[in-house]
């Protein structure tokens, strides 16, 4: 579960929850930049994160709609 929860880069509590992103921008096969609601500081903030493994499938589900790297097959 840790890998899901990161520090709010405006109040500094780590309890964001990257399954729960209002969008998401695929940076690398590893990273991505969210975008997510903070409880704490009643926020909406992006962060630079690894994206966690739980959300591998709908990563390379959502490349492969658009074709996008992630979503193909390199021959």
């Amino acid at each position: 579960m840790d890998d899901v929860l990161v520090k709010c880069p405006n109040c500094g509590i780590k309890d964001l929850d990257l399954r729960a992103y209002t969008s998401i921008m695929v940076l690398s096969n590893t990273q991505a930049l969210f975008t997510v609601y903070c409880n704490h500081c009643n926020q909406t903030v992006s962060t630079v994160a690894n994206i966690p493994p739980v959300l591998y499938p709908d990563v390379y589900q959502a490349a492969a709609e658009v074709d996008a790297g992630m979503g193909r097959k390199v021959e």
